[in-house]
């Protein structure tokens, strides 16, 4: 029995020391392999942050044997020095390096969309005035080289107003307006520009009080009286080609059934087809005023010429309208 007693203790003995042994190995091993969490060092090297990009990490941390590189993109876990990536979407991405299984250090970075490297000599060229002036007639042209189809839009409406190379406008209200065109269908390569588009004139209050029935209290500086308040046609000489009241009315009734042209008007206006006018209460212009009534059964209610004193150049004219069967 006491034999067997001394075996028994000297095995405790044994396995104890070969136990302690164990565990003093796997310590000094961890502590030769333990570095400062703090001390993790790595870069990021590459000359674009975008998605297809490649990134080159690298680490410089002191006794590094392996590394841990997470992308943060759901990618393969790196394990070497120096590694590259390349991401395939756009984003923020926490970049998470463990070094040697114990120390860890990371860095967030941003990754753009691909910049899209556009050919200049494809952008639209063409030419406008800074400014216009309401019912003028604005005309550009395109000189794009290798242009075989064009939209343009100025900026009234959303859709396109022409579709040819030369292209003509008329604007019907003031304000800065933006003048856009694309050729060959290609919407990246669309070119703007602006234009300011002026008030018809400055507005005079108050100088129609002394006109009966005068459909506005506002309206141009016209100081001449009314043609159904002359007697008499003027007996100094006729500079310009006169029309009668009736004549007159007459021929816009043509203009609206487009059988006659607003510009068969032009000698009545001393040159000048785009005088404004006043059109039911508003202030507009004769040129406007044609395009507006064109196709339409024209009604006319009230209507007054005014001239120039000295000659019979129509300076402008007032109208009461509305949109029904012809009067004659």
């Amino acid at each position: 029995m006491k034999n067997t007693s001394t075996h028994l203790d000297k095995s405790v003995i044994y396995i104890f020391l070969i136990v302690f042994f164990l565990s003093a190995s796997m310590f000094a091993y961890k502590y030769s392999k333990y570095a400062p969490c703090e001390d993790v060092s790595f870069n990021i090297n590459t000359n674009d942050y975008t998605i297809g990009s490649l990134i080159k990490f690298e680490d410089f941390t002191d006794n590094a044997t392996n590394w841990e590189w997470d992308f943060g993109d759901n990618s393969i876990v790196s394990t070497q020095k120096k590694p590259l990536h390349i991401y395939k979407e756009p984003g923020e991405y926490n970049v998470r390096l463990l070094v040697n299984g114990i120390c860890e250090q990371s860095e967030r970075i941003t990754i753009l969309e691909k910049k899209e490297l556009l050919d200049s000599t494809k952008f639209p060229v063409f030419n406008i005035p800074k400014t216009i002036r309401v019912g003028r007639t604005l005309t550009v042209e395109d000189k794009t080289e290798n242009a075989s189809s064009w939209e343009w839009r100025f900026g009234e409406t959303a859709d396109a107003n022409s579709k040819t190379k030369l292209a003509s406008y008329i604007y019907k209200e003031p304000g800065f307006k933006t003048i856009s065109l694309i050729v060959n269908g290609e919407i990246k390569y669309i070119s703007k520009q602006k234009i300011e588009v002026l008030p018809l004139r400055e507005v005079v209050k108050n100088t129609f009080d002394d006109i009966p029935d005068a459909p506005s209290k506002s309206a141009w500086d016209i100081k001449e009286e009314p043609e159904s308040t002359i007697k008499d046609k003027p007996n100094t000489p006729k500079l310009v080609p006169y029309i009668g009241h009736e004549d007159f009315k007459k021929k816009l009734i043509l203009v609206s059934k487009e059988e006659m042209s607003p510009n068969q008007f032009v000698d009545y206006f001393c040159g000048d087809i785009n005088k404004p006018i006043i059109a039911n209460g508003k202030n507009t212009t004769f040129l406007v005023f044609c395009e507006q009534i064109k196709d339409k059964k024209l009604k006319i209610k009230n209507f007054e010429i005014f001239r120039d004193k000295g000659s019979n150049c129509i300076k402008t004219i007032t109208i009461d309208y509305k949109k029904g069967f012809g009067i004659f």
